[in-house]
């Protein structure tokens, strides 16, 4: 009758794929394995002892290594660093030291290459976005290159000390944005605000609901004191409203921006001749 001499303290464990085979990645599975890490099993073999047959438990050891994967389709981002087990090692030694240059050689390659990121994976969490994640995502990343730079002046060119100076712009105050997306069409009503710093000291003024106009029919206007020169400055902030699949929210926190302009300031003055 066969015995079997089992080893407790080198009970087998459950080893995630055989030697070689990619285990995990960037996509949240290698939670509980890292790189350097080490797995038992174990496997039999039979010796015989004075001829009889005897059933010997013996440890097999893997050690999760890293691996630059290379012209696979199943990940998205390769070339890419995944964790794959070694080939089944029977010496705990051996094991040890190979523990010890994986995680050195992890070190080395993740300053190089990004973690794996299965495609399937990324195609079913971008596929169960909500409609908030997917209109915020849009907002942020697209509308905020799509939206227009307004363009100022303050016309004649100058201003005159008492007398109001006239801020107009070349902008828009409401554009419609749509995006498709795995959900529906997105729409996105976004609206665009002034506001108007007259001086590089000045807080912001506003908000402006139009583009301001010249004298004598302008909305934006300011009045300065004192002659000499001023630094001229505007953004229009943007918020929009939005719907998508049966939902809608508001949305917010963007701005867009020309550069300065100095504006010369005169004084009036008069004179009485006799």
């Amino acid at each position: 009758m066969p015995l079997d001499f089992s080893h407790p303290a080198l009970a087998a464990s459950s080893v995630n794929g055989s030697g070689g085979t990619i285990i995990v990645d960037s996509s949240g599975s290698n939670s509980s394995v890292s790189p350097g890490g080490i797995t038992t099993s174990s496997t039999t073999r039979t010796i015989y002892y004075n001829g009889w047959p005897i059933q010997e438990v013996v440890p097999v050891y893997y050690v999760y290594t890293p691996e630059v994967v290379t012209g696979n389709p199943a990940y998205s981002n390769e070339p890419c660093l995944a964790v794959s087990t070694s080939s089944p090692i029977y010496s705990y030694s051996e094991a040890y030291q190979l523990q010890f240059s994986a995680a050195q050689t992890w070190s080395s390659l993740a300053g190089t290459y990004p973690n794996c990121t299965y495609a399937s994976q990324e195609s079913s969490a971008k596929a169960h976005l909500t409609p908030v994640q997917e209109v915020t995502n849009y907002w942020d990343d697209t509308v905020q290159n799509e939206l227009p730079v307004p363009q100022f002046t303050v016309p004649p060119g100058f201003a005159l000390t008492g007398l109001p100076a006239f801020l107009t712009a070349n902008c828009n105050t409401s554009i419609s944005f749509y995006d498709t997306t795995p959900i529906g069409t997105a729409d996105i009503q976004a609206t665009g605000e002034l506001w108007v710093k007259w001086d590089s000291n000045d807080g912001w003024s506003g908000p402006y609901s139009s583009c301001g106009l010249p004298w004598p029919n302008g909305t934006i206007s300011h009045v300065y004191e004192n002659k000499g020169s001023a630094t001229v400055s505007i953004k229009e902030t943007w918020s929009a409203s939005w719907t998508l699949a049966g939902a809608s929210g508001t949305l917010s926190g963007l701005f867009t921006s020309p550069g300065s302009l100095t504006l010369p300031i005169s004084s009036i003055t008069s004179e009485i001749y006799s």
